[in-house]
């Protein structure tokens, strides 16, 4: 919702979602040129996935929690006013580990102290898991930047490169998203709605190695969650509940 960004008020506790965007400059950048509507064309497809992805959670979570309001999901996702989209850009094996998780799944990765991962196979991003209901993510983007074009890689030089998940019963998985495919992963927030049923998805992400150095990592996640109004009224109420 644009009305919320740099928002006031009882908004103003809450940066994080009502910060305005910053867009890069198109003008004389030939290669940018229509970023911002390719990139809102691609998020409001992303957030219509979501709801058909919550649509078919909301069924389950009605036959199996109990109290659950029909529907609640997705009306989440369709009306949320403050989803969050991220272009994350995992810079090459050189930088800092951790180079390309946003600052607050960082903070919770340590926070869980889960930052560990499988040993030092979360280099690229530590162990964490999303705060909101449905986090949409497309598949990643190899670049050399090594190369004098910055060419674009087919696929991970290694094959062991990418996204990892780790399910309930602790088996460690490698997710490999299509190009022309989204996914979806579970976070906190849908872990509390439906008590436990979806739990959120601990994930890292392992970076390239075996002399690929100058390799980056490009993606799009996409966070669906309650609106602003909500999060107040949960602080409000928690603030008066530890009085």
């Amino acid at each position: 919702d644009p009305s919320l960004s740099s928002a006031q008020g009882p908004y103003a506790h809450f940066p994080e979602y009502t910060a305005p965007n910053i867009w890069p400059d198109e003008s004389g950048h030939e290669q940018l040129s229509g970023f911002r509507a390719t990139f809102e064309e691609l998020c409001s497809l992303v957030i219509d996935t979501a709801a058909l992805v919550a649509r078919a959670c909301d069924r389950y979570a009605k036959e199996n929690v109990e109290g659950y309001r029909e529907g609640y999901l997705e009306h989440v996702v369709k009306t949320s006013t403050t989803t969050k989209a991220r272009l994350l850009h995992y810079f090459p094996s050189s930088s800092p580990p951790g180079a390309g998780l946003a600052a607050d799944d960082r903070n919770t990765a340590e926070d869980n102290g889960d930052g560990d991962g499988d040993g030092d196979d979360d280099d690229w991003c530590a162990t964490h898991v999303d705060h909101g209901c449905l986090t949409g993510l497309t598949s990643a983007m190899y670049l050399d930047e090594e190369s004098p074009a910055r060419d674009e890689l087919p696929t991970a030089p290694d094959p062991a490169a990418g996204l990892y998940i780790r399910s309930r019963v602790g088996i460690t998985v490698k997710v490999s998203i299509p190009r022309d495919c989204l996914a979806f992963q579970t976070g906190e927030a849908l872990e509390l709605i439906t008590r436990g049923r979806f739990r959120a998805v601990p994930h890292y992400v392992r970076t390239v190695r075996g002399g690929s150095s100058g390799v980056a990592r490009n993606t799009l996640a996409v966070f669906t969650r309650e609106s602003v109004p909500f999060l107040c009224a949960l602080r409000v109420c928690s603030s008066v509940r530890h009085r």
